[in-house]
């Protein structure tokens, strides 16, 4: 059904949509933001008359369903226009040019700023922090599909093709989208709609052609399916594949698998040849046919060709462990989970009382892979010895950091590999219930999880019994609405009740009075994802890995104006300057690094005199910064470091809670000095303003109630301290130049 605008919803279909909406979801526990986001899809919209209905039939107060309505970005009362532009203004977009596509977009359609629509309501421009395609900036997503590596020339050409479809389903983000694109396809199948990719394994599929029926030999290719991938235009690239082989009744079989993480090679395609497979890369549809004409299924030489994939510098150096089947399976494929090392871990666990389990975890060293890096241990001890009928077991898959894609790949790529580790986290505790808080930026991953749990139900690991245990534990799916504070736990919790995510106060912690009141272990996809290792594998092994206090290994995310944007996975204590410059290949643009922004948007400049200094938790916080989810963001010589700081002050703003003063007010005042500051000429009055503005960094650090407006100072303060000179002040180094080669990291 088409969504309705304003001024076509009659009444009698917002009843009926708002009538089905509650019956399909009313009952569920924190039904309310479920309902919504069905009523937004349905809709476009949530009309005002629903609100009272809503309110009625789930026990609440208009003013708290019209609260939720009004706080969450992606509930709007007032429509959207026809065409829906979506600009990232996130850090690693900003550092590849993002300002000028968002101008670009609003000339184009007519939406000023700060305007909803364009003035005819055919088109809307709305600026977003973070749509996951940090490796592959500036991102955009127009009705609701994804671009990458957009250029302001290039947003033009794309909005004048036809509309096209996008991933969300009718249901709301990811549902209903993308549950089987991982699977294969042959020649006589579409590779580009992912409706069309079956979800079966590659053996279950017959080709139809009559080469196969004279027994020539099938070629196998393989793409992925990630959704970067597809923002570059992977699909494309598949189908055009699927189309030639058609054409030269040549039997193929392609392949869509989790991505590589090697992203400024994508498309990558995957030829399996004598030698392993080999891989070209980044492909175009343009480069296709002398591709085909030099033998791209065969291996053939061109100068695309990178070799054997395994063998590329760039993923040859890796200690790939998280991320060890990425790019080699079928995501949804069960079978290709456990023939390369998947369900160990909770094989082991299994044969271990939950108190084992729990040590295990505790002698591992194993730390939250978020903000606070806090012992994972820990927390799963005070959960399992929490007296209680119902425990929880969630996921924080609200990646909203930019820089940070890790969650999005694997939630898209090995989703299995994060429900084994909940599920070994549910026997450790005593939980029979798991939710994973997805950020709704996410439809492909959404949609992907949602598959694999179905795939796992079907086999016995989730429901009831599941694997032989004597307690069910199952999993689902919650969607998060735009709220970059969700991804505080706490937050998190009241939007899965329904809530605003309004920060709570600590004592009690969650894993004492958590989700409905009751002991709940959250933990982050990374850190879940880490579970299974540890029980295969043992918690001395895992130990061994890393520095210190800082142990295992860490999916670093390299995005902003870098050569070579993408995942590297190393045990802590890699350097900055080895991963920005030997792996990322110093900047895209070819001129001299700046500033390296490390932990998201609430992270520190690190300067260049830290970027020899080992990458753990310990080394940076003697100096002040974090590591946060591992996303390193790089901005050349170009970047201005007082806009910035400004960026930081009024991305808090925007996105406070609004609980507490120091983080909603000291935000706002903050944007305030910085202008100030930029702008005054007579030094004395400059000097005291930037007094002031480290007053109120002060003030912020110790007295707001959350990381949120804690560690907003971070970025502000690392700014002033080491590129003052784009405040017009004296800093401590770290200024406009640096050293480091390129090096051999990518190929």
């Amino acid at each position: 059904m088409d969504s309705a605008r304003i001024g076509t919803d009659d009444a009698e279909r917002v009843a009926m949509e708002t009538a089905v909406a509650l019956a399909e979801l009313g009952a569920i526990d924190g039904p309310l933001l479920p309902v919504l986001h069905r009523l937004m899809a349905r809709l476009g919209r949530i009309p005002p008359e629903s609100i009272p209905v809503i309110a009625r039939a789930l026990g609440l107060s208009r003013a708290e369903v019209h609260g939720v309505v009004t706080y969450y970005a992606d509930f709007r009362i007032e429509p959207l226009g026809e065409r829906v532009v979506e600009v990232c203004r996130a850090e690693a977009c900003q550092a590849r040019g993002a300002g000028a596509v968002l101008e670009r977009a609003r000339r184009i359609t007519g939406c000023g700023e700060g305007e909803t629509c364009s003035a005819d309501g055919r088109a809307s421009v709305v600026p977003v922090f973070c749509l996951g395609l940090c490796a592959s900036a500036p991102a955009v997503r127009i009705d609701a599909r994804l671009h990458a590596r957009v250029t302001p020339d290039r947003l033009e050409a794309l909005l004048a093709e036809k509309r096209v479809g996008g991933s969300e389903g009718a249901d709301g983000p990811g549902i209903g989208a993308m549950g089987s694109s991982a699977g294969s396809v042959t020649a006589s199948a579409s590779a580009a709609s992912p409706a069309a990719l079956p979800a079966a394994s590659p053996a279950a599929l017959s080709a139809r052609t009559p080469a196969h029926r004279a027994g020539a030999p099938v070629r196998r290719v393989f793409v992925a399916g990630d959704s970067a991938a597809r923002a570059v235009g992977a699909d494309e690239v598949a189908e055009a594949i699927a189309a030639w082989a058609r054409g030269h009744d040549t039997p193929v079989e392609i392949h869509r698998t989790s991505s590589r993480g090697a992203f400024w090679l994508e498309p990558l395609v995957e030829v399996e040849t004598p030698a392993g497979r080999v891989g070209y890369g980044p492909v175009s549809l343009e480069a296709l046919p002398a591709l085909m004409a030099a033998g791209l299924l065969e291996g053939g030489a061109h100068p695309l060709a990178l070799g054997p994939v395994e063998q590329l510098a760039y993923l040859a150096k890796q200690d790939r462990r998280l991320f060890a089947r990425a790019g080699r399976t079928a995501p949804l494929s069960l079978d290709d989970y456990r023939s390369n090392g998947g369900g160990r871990g909770l094989h082991a666990a299994r044969a271990l009382p939950p108190d084992a389990i729990v040590a295990a975890v505790l002698e591992s060293g194993l730390r939250g892979r978020g903000g606070a890096a806090f012992p994972a241990g820990i927390k799963w001890r005070t959960v399992a010895g929490a007296r209680a009928s119902q425990k929880y077991v969630v996921c924080n898959a609200d990646e909203g950091d930019s820089g940070t894609f890790a969650d999005r790949m694997l939630l898209e790529g090995d989703p299995f590999l994060l429900l084994e580790g909940m599920t070994i986290a549910a026997r450790a505790v005593g939980a029979s219930r798991g939710f994973v808080y997805v950020r709704s930026e996410y439809p492909d991953a959404i949609a992907r999880l949602r598959a694999a749990i179905a795939v796992l139900r079907d086999a016995g690991w989730l429901g009831v019994g599941a694997e032989g245990g004597t307690e069910p534990f199952d999993v689902e799916v919650r969607v998060g609405a735009g709220s970059y504070v969700c991804g505080e736990e706490t937050a998190m919790l009241e939007s899965l009740e329904g809530r605003r995510g309004i920060v709570r106060a600590k004592p009690p912690l969650p894993a004492l009075r958590g989700l409905f009141g009751q002991p709940t272990l959250i933990q982050n996809v990374l850190t879940f994802a880490a579970v299974p290792e540890i029980l295969a594998g043992g918690a001395a092994a895992y130990r061994a890995l890393g520095t210190g206090r800082s142990t295992g290994t860490m999916p670093f995310q390299l995005a902003g104006n870098i050569r070579r944007g993408g995942l590297v996975e190393l045990p802590f204590g890699v350097s900055l300057r080895t991963l920005v410059f030997e792996f990322g290949g110093g900047s895209a643009s070819g001129r001299p690094v700046k500033a390296i922004q490390v932990g998201g948007p609430l992270g520190c400049y690190v300067p260049e005199s830290r970027w020899d200094e080992p990458l753990d938790y310990e080394r940076y916080a003697a100096f002040g910064a974090g590591i946060g989810h591992g996303g390193i963001v790089v901005h050349d010589d170009g970047a201005d470091l007082a806009e910035l700081a400004r960026y930081a002050m009024a991305f808090c703003a925007q996105e406070s809670c609004g609980k507490c003063t120091p983080c909603r007010i000291g935000s706002t005042r903050g944007v305030e000095l910085i202008d100030r500051i930029r702008t005054e000429r007579e030094p004395a009055r400059k000097a005291a303003q930037v007094g002031l503005l480290r007053d109120l960094c002060a003030t912020m650090v110790d007295a707001s109630l959350c990381a949120m407006g804690g560690m907003t100072p971070l970025p502000v303060l690392s700014a002033l301290d080491h590129y003052g000179r784009d405040f017009g002040i004296a800093d401590e180094g770290g200024g406009p130049g640096a050293s480091g080669s390129e090096g051999d990291g990518g190929r």
